[in-house]
């Protein structure tokens, strides 16, 4: 067992097998990696099904299982910066990414924002979302229903919480909640197990499945209380060139069919080969404008003013680095920046606004979520051209945000106020804009 870190946070995974392919092996919430090769284990099958033909790396999400603690619920924005990090610490550059629940979910987005470390794509018991939003998506647990087993898990973490949904019919038989319940205590405190679900709930990657270009196959279970067969189909209907293949009736645990879905795994390993680095890329857009600068330059003349200027150029530039941004180019009075994920562009605006305020210049801000193309040292693509006018409707001091970046930053705490929709130019729909706060 190692330890893998993504700054403070410390993050298990295991290599099992030697094999040229590597599987990257992404659990939901059932996760311990000192159980992937235990006899006792349900996963220890699967596991050296998978180990025999590829290097298999497993490891455990934060909040979960030996690797640290979550303080927080996690965004999945989070989580795949944390698996990025996992590969790094195991020497992997390209790999099939194996998902299993929400750990199919970080795999999905990972594919869609890192697509050249990504060969291929498994994600079984997975969906877009796994609660419901109406009218667009039925599918899932309504609001009551996901309340209801928040609190199960708060009177029963332990004793079999959830049996139901994971095990279907099989809860009931004699012991099995018990049994449960040891692996509950396993995996988490009733705590982390809350904070777990919680996540869970806040998934939604239906914005970013049209950006996935790796081959994928998608894996699905008739009687799913979880993940209905529907919402998987839909799943595979919205990435392009998916397979869906439905296994045998059954709840959404895997127990009585690894054998089954290893040999779907293999053979999928066996069909695809490895994929050409993209130069299209899923990516945050932040575009940043100083607001009213040719009344500035008038009123403090030419020396003082690019004092000014440099004075945000280092700011600007010390502060992506901090954050994990790297800026593309200046834009007469600003810069566009391009961060892996919404959170942390959403979190630099947030910084970045006051900071130079209290330097005498004001700014305003877009930040967006899409496909970009790099051409040469430059990017372009609708997402850039969008996030470009969402930073042109903003006012001094604001920060404007698109609906991705609200959806892909559920759980983190951010605030999201609904503006309505607006029609930006250049743009056949009408985007969704939201104006980002942090909590008083």
């Amino acid at each position: 067992m190692r330890y893998a870190r993504n700054g403070a946070v410390s993050l298990a995974y295991r290599v099992i097998g030697e094999a040229d392919t590597t599987v990257v092996w992404t659990p939901g919430a059932a996760r311990n990696v000192e159980s992937f090769d235990d006899p006792a284990s349900p996963f220890a099958m699967l596991a050296k099904q998978l180990s025999h033909v590829a290097r298999l790396v497993v490891w455990d999400m934060r909040g979960g299982g030996l690797s640290d603690a979550a303080t927080h619920v996690p965004p999945l924005t989070e989580r795949v910066e944390d698996l990025r990090s996992v590969m790094d610490a195991a020497d992997v550059e390209s790999a099939t990414m194996f998902g299993f629940s929400e750990g199919g979910a970080v795999s999905a987005l990972f594919a869609a924002t890192y697509p050249e470390r990504v060969r291929s794509l498994v994600l079984f018991g997975t969906a877009a979302r796994f609660s419901q939003a109406l009218p667009d998506f039925p599918w899932g647990l309504t609001p009551a229903e996901v309340a209801a087993r928040a609190a199960e898990i708060d009177d029963k973490w332990g004793s079999g919480a959830l049996s139901d949904v994971f095990l279907g019919e099989a809860a009931d038989t004699p012991g099995m909640r018990e049994w449960v319940g040891k692996i509950q205590r396993y995996m988490h405190t009733p705590t982390m197990a809350r904070m777990t679900w919680q996540a869970l709930m806040n998934v939604d990657i239906r914005s970013v499945l049209e950006d996935i270009r790796a081959p994928t196959l998608v894996l699905a279970r008739p009687d799913d209380q979880l993940v209905p067969a529907d919402a998987a189909a839909a799943l595979a209907a919205d990435i392009s060139g998916a397979q869906l293949r439905t296994l045998p009736a059954g709840a959404h645990n895997t127990f009585d069919i690894f054998d089954l879905l290893g040999t779907h795994i293999v053979d999928f390993l066996g069909d695809t080969s490895r994929v050409a680095p993209s130069d299209r890329v899923l990516a945050t857009v932040v575009f940043t404008d100083i607001v009213g600068s040719t009344e500035q330059l008038t009123a403090a003349g030419d020396a003082h003013w690019r004092g000014q200027l440099d004075a945000h150029d280092q700011l600007v530039d010390a502060t992506l680095a901090q954050r994990g941004g790297r800026r593309v180019n200046h834009t007469g009075d600003g810069v566009f920046a391009l961060f892996d994920g919404p959170t942390a562009a959403a979190r630099w605006a947030l910084e970045l606004v006051p900071a130079l305020a209290a330097r005498g210049i004001r700014i305003r801000v877009g930040v967006h979520v899409g496909e970009c193309e790099k051409r040469g040292e430059d990017w372009s693509g609708m997402a850039v051209h969008v996030g470009a006018r969402i930073a042109a409707l903003a006012g001094p001091g604001q920060i404007l945000a698109s609906r991705t970046v609200r959806d892909l930053s559920a759980g983190s705490g951010l605030i999201f106020e609904h503006l309505g929709a607006q029609r930006l130019k250049g743009v056949p729909e009408d985007i969704d804009i939201f104006c980002v706060a942090e909590p008083s």
